[in-house]
This record gives structure tokens, C-alpha cells and sequence, in this order.
């Protein structure tokens, strides 16, 4: 324990004195100066030096600093203060004053030092300006009317007054000073900004010199106009500058009889207090504005930074983003637009984003904009067509997420915008080999189901759907037997060319699965595709492939229809061709067998 308490006691023997001296040199002057007629002080120094010192060293040298001003401020007091014991108390309260504003003001503000924001300046004003102060001044007043009879509210007030003025007004420049922030500043300035600042500051001087340097009339506005141009353009150097200056200049003339204090006909106590409000009240204006000059610049060095950095994305990311007003206007397309779209950005900012959208795609973007901005949390992903500046269609894939004000209003959309042609591409490449038969090229059973469960729903019922026929190769087994597989496959192809070939480009045609085929024949009667598919088995029947040997395959074809009626059911429609095609064969085969009377109504019973 006592080991800790030797590491807390470390400090170098030049930093002991110079902070008890200062400590000395500034208590002496405020009861030197300041003291009138066996009262308390009215300003008060040595707290705000010390509170400053202490804020400005490491928590583990508070104690030493502490320890180092006690003697100095007993024997300021004993010299120029209260005589006798009481010295000692009221040495102690002052010291207690300014280490308990220090500790207090660490605990709300762990980084308090440099009044950088408004929280930081409200803690430190409630801190120094109303807690310590008025806690302080109950004890002070009591030692202060034990000790020469002063009325004791007179004396709380007026410690009070002098100590919370004096930290508030004093203890941050003196912060700053110490901190080092004054002389890094002017390290870091160029030769355009030191030009301003003793410009500025030359200013400030003059100003209250004209407001302290005359008694005739009061101009103590004047130097406000100069010191908030400094803290405009130096920042918290500017502020801590100008209220140096004014408050040494405005306490040396005050005290030495000459400023607008002296047009008051009041004692020079409270001359001095008018005058601490005056500089109070020019600290509590300069910091709070200071500290928002600072937090409002590193806000838009943030910014800076931040918009450096996205258009260094923008500039390399092979998406586009684009920014769009609520009706649909380009504000903002990033520099990959050009790419996708084949404008520039330039061409296309001010400009509506709809006419690049194909007709038949913009309801759909229209509705997923829409979306987007009815809820502003969840973003909308769409896929659509875009036309490009050389007139090429492309496929792009969007999402859309809406931009609201402070008030929470949707203002726009911003959207990243992604070409995905070849996935679209490869999509659909999918798809239709998913539907389509690999060997003949024709539609595969999925594929016809769909179409034929989508013309017996779709249709309406007064209408004629058309018809299916359902196609057998006769004998196909004996020809790979012959042939060869190779040989039947060349058969298979032939026939599926010689179907397109009689059919319209709108009917489907489908391979079912080894020789059977299916064609769908929207709108035709019963008697139209009957000639159809007679014209398509004949077409077979003269058509003579080769194979490999030069020797002539000849096949034919049996074929079974059924008509199609709207509503009725895929297996019921199935069997009835099923049936005829049976018949067909049944008869002979090479010839179309029809549907008879009763087909759908045996079904439709069993």
C-alpha cells in the first residue's frame, strides 16, 4: 500500500515547482487585486490554473499536484487573504474545489480536454459553472463569516460569483494552453493562415482597446464582431486567442480604473463581478460555437473522405448505380453506365430512366419503384430490358431501395443496376433444353403437358380449342433391327422435320418418348386436322432415307386424333387419341383413325 501511494507521489521536481509557484503567483494576485475590504476575492486564478493542470496531466500525478499547491495556497492566504487558521481550511476548500471539478467532469467526460463538441462544453460548463461551485461555497462562507463576520449568503454569493465565473472563464484557454494546442496550431499553420490569424487577433486587440482603453462610452459589443470572425475561421484557436486578449486587457484596465465599468456608480466588487459575467458570458457564446465549428468540419472531412472513397468504387465496380428524383429523373449514374447502357453519364442525368425500359417491361419496374417507395426499409428486386444507344436489347437486374428525408419521406430511389444478359441467356438455354427433346429437337413430354393443360384451361368454353394427334411410327422396331439404331434415329429426325414442315408455326410438336410423337393443332376442327395429319402420313409414306450402306428405309406412320375441348381433362383428351390410334393400327396402320361417338363419355365414367 504504501508502494502505491510512493508511485502516486512521482513527479519530476521541475513540474512540482513550476505548478506550485503558478499556483502561488495566481492566488496572490486575485487576493492581492481582487480583494476588497476584508472580503473574498472576486476573481479567482489559482482554481482555474490548477483545475487546468490537472486535467491536462495523467491521473497517477494528481496527487503530487495537489500535495505541492497546499503550502502555496496557505501561505498566498496568510500573506494576502484571511489571516490566522482559517487559512487553512479555505486553502483546502479552493484546492478540493479544483480537483473535484477535475475528477467530476473525467467521470461525465472521459475524454474531456480539448472542447471539441457541445456535449463536452455542457458537461464542462455544468461542471465548473454550477456543481463544484455551489457545493464549494457553502463551506467557504462559513469559514469566511467565522472568520471576519461577513454576512454568510453575502459571502456564498460572492465566492460562488468569483469561483464559477473563474473557472468558466479562465480554465479553458488556460487548458488548451497547457495541452498544447495553441502551439500546434501555429506550428501546423502556413504563412496565408498565420497572415489571417494576426489579422484577425490584431483586430480583437484593437477593438478592446478602444472598448477598455476610454471611460466615456460603452462599446463592450464591439469586440464581439472580431472575435467570432476568429473563431469562424482559426476555430478553437480563435475562440481561446480572443477571449485571452480580451480578458487581459479588459482586467488590466478595469482594475487600473479605466473600461465601461467605471460608468457604473457601484463599489469595485462588484464592478469586477459585471465584469466576470461579461467574459463568461463571451466564453459560454465562443466555445459552444467553436465546438460545433469543429464537429461540423470533421463531419464534412468525414464526408470528403466518405464521397473519395465511393467514387473510387464507383469508378472500378462494373455495376451501375444510378439515383433517381420521385418522378423517375436522373440526378446521379456512376461512371460504368456507359458500359451497360451506352450513354454517358453526362447524357443520361436530367434525363427520365424510363425510355431506356422496354414498353413491355416498364409495369413491372413501375411496380417494384412503386414498392420501394411505400417501404423505405426493403429494397426491390426486379429483372428487365434495356435498350442500348446502339439500339441492342440487354437484360439488367435491379435493386431499388428509396431515399428519404430527415422528416422521413421518400425524396427518390437509388438503384444498382446489374447486366445479366448471359445468365438470362443461360437461363432460358436451360429451360428450353429442359423442354425440348435432345435427338429430334422437338418439345419433350414436359413441355407438351404444360401446353396442353394450358389450351384446356385457358380456352373459353364456347370456343374450339382445336385438336391432338397423337403419331406412331409402324414397325419401328423392326427397322433399328434391320438398320440400326443410327439408321431409326436418322427416321426419327426426318419425321419431326416433315411434321414442322405441315404444321403451322404456333402448333406444337412434341416427342413422347421412343417412335411416338404429339402435335397440338390450336383452333382446327375435327375435319381440318384430319387432312393434316393424312398430309403428314402420306408425306412419310413417300419419303425414302438412305442409311449408311446406301439401302432405301422406307416407314409409315399411325395416327390417332382427339378434339379438344375447353375444361375437359390432359388423361381424358389422351386416351380418346389413344384410342383412335389404336383403331388405326387395329385397321391396318398408314392411316389416321378419328375419334367415335361415346370416347369421352366412357371415360369420364370409368
Amino acid at each position: 500500500m504504501f508502494r502505491s501511494f510512493s508511485k502516486r507521489l512521482r513527479l519530476p521536481l521541475r513540474e512540482a515547482v513550476l505548478t506550485a509557484t503558478a499556483y502561488f503567483v495566481c492566488a496572490a494576485i486575485a487576493l492581492q487585486l481582487t480583494r476588497f475590504d476584508g472580503g473574498i476575492a472576486i476573481v479567482w486564478l489559482a482554481g482555474p490554473m490548477l483545475f487546468a493542470r490537472l486535467c491536462s496531466a495523467p491521473r497517477r500525478c494528481w496527487t503530487a499536484l495537489t500535495l505541492t499547491c497546499i503550502p502555496a495556497g496557505f501561505c498566498a492566504s496568510i500573506l494576502f487573504g484571511f489571516h490566522g487558521l482559517v487559512a487553512l481550511p479555505l486553502s483546502l476548500i479552493c484546492i478540493a474545489e479544483a480537483w473535484s471539478a477535475a475528477w467530476l467532469i473525467r467521470r461525465i467526460y472521459p475524454r474531456f480536454g480539448r472542447f471539441q463538441s457541445l456535449p463536452e462544453v455542457g458537461s464542462f460548463l455544468l461542471v465548473a459553472g454550477l456543481l463544484v461551485p455551489v457545493t464549494t461555497s457553502f463551506a467557504a462562507a462559513l469559514c469566511a463569516h467565522l472568520a471576519s463576520g461577513i454576512p454568510y449568503w453575502t459571502a456564498w454569493r460572492d465566492w460562488y460569483a468569483g469561483h464559477a465565473l473563474g473557472l468558466v472563464t479562465f480554465a479553458p484557454p488556460l487548458l488548451l494552453l497547457l495541452r498544447g494546442e495553441t502551439r500546434q496550431w501555429i506550428a501546423s499553420a502556413d504563412r496565408r493562415r498565420t497572415g489571417e490569424a494576426m489579422l484577425l487577433l490584431g483586430l480583437v486587440a484593437a477593438t478592446s482597446l478602444m472598448t477598455f482603453g476610454q471611460n466615456e462610452i460603452p462599446l463592450v459589443i464591439i469586440p464581439f464582431a472580431p472575435m467570432v470572425a476568429a473563431t469562424l475561421r482559426l476555430g478553437r484557436f480563435g475562440a481561446i486567442s480572443s477571449i485571452v486578449i480580451l480578458v487581459t486587457m479588459g482586467l488590466s484596465f478595469s482594475l487600473a480604473g479605466y473600461g465601461p465599468t467605471t460608468l457604473l456608480h457601484v463599489s469595485m466588487s462588484l464592478k469586477l463581478k459585471v465584469l466576470q459575467i461579461y467574459f463568461a458570458t463571451i466564453v459560454l457564446i465562443l466555445l459552444p460555437l467553436a465546438a460545433e465549428l469543429r464537429s461540423r468540419r470533421r463531419l464534412v472531412e468525414r464526408l470528403h473522405t466518405a464521397e473519395a472513397l465511393h467514387r473510387a468504387v464507383l469508378d472500378r465496380m462494373s455495376d451501375i448505380v444510378v439515383r433517381l428524383n420521385s418522378d423517375g429523373t436522373v440526378r446521379y449514374a456512376s461512371p460504368s453506365a456507359s458500359r451497360v447502357s451506352g450513354y454517358q453519364p453526362g447524357e443520361l442525368v436530367g434525363r427520365s430512366i424510363f425510355h431506356l425500359i422496354l414498353p413491355e417491361d416498364l409495369p413491372i419496374v413501375l411496380d417494384a419503384r412503386r414498392r420501394a417507395l411505400a417501404n423505405p426499409d426493403e429494397p426491390a428486386i426486379v429483372e428487365y430490358r434495356v435498350n442500348r444507344k446502339d439500339g441492342t436489347v440487354v437484360w439488367v437486374e435491379s435493386h431499388i431501395r428509396s431515399i428519404v428525408d430527415s422528416e422521413g419521406r421518400s425524396t427518390g430511389t437509388v438503384s444498382i443496376i446489374r447486366e445479366v444478359t448471359q445468365r438470362r441467356q443461360m437461363v432460358e438455354d436451360l429451360t428450353m433444353q429442359a423442354m425440348t427433346d435432345h435427338l429430334t429437337g422437338a418439345c419433350n413430354r414436359r413441355a407438351f403437358d404444360e401446353a396442353l393443360l394450358a389450351i384446356l384451361t385457358s380456352m373459353p368454353e364456347d370456343s374450339e380449342a382445336g385438336c391432338l394427334a397423337l403419331f406412331d411410327l409402324d414397325h419401328f422396331k423392326q427397322i433399328n433391327d434391320r438398320y440400326g439404331h443410327a439408321t431409326g434415329d436418322d427416321v426419327l429426325v426426318r419425321f419431326v422435320t416433315i411434321l414442322r414442315g405441315a404444321v403451322r408455326d404456333g402448333d406444337l410438336v412434341a416427342r413422347l418418348g421412343g417412335e411416338e410423337f404429339a402435335v397440338l393443332l390450336g383452333g382446327l376442327s375435327l375435319d381440318q386436322a384430319h387432312l393434316v395429319c393424312e398430309r403428314i402420313r402420306t408425306r412419310l409414306e413417300d419419303t425414302a432415307i438412305q442409311d449408311s450402306l446406301g439401302n432405301i428405309v422406307k416407314a409409315t406412320v399411325s395416327v390417332g386424333l382427339a378434339p379438344l375441348l375447353p375444361g375437359e381433362e390432359n388423361r381424358v383428351v389422351m386416351t380418346v387419341a389413344d384410342n383412335a390410334l389404336y383403331r388405326a393400327k387395329q385397321e391396318g396402320r398408314n392411316r389416321t383413325g378419328l375419334p367415335v361417338a361415346g370416347d369421352f363419355e366412357d371415360r369420364r365414367i370409368a
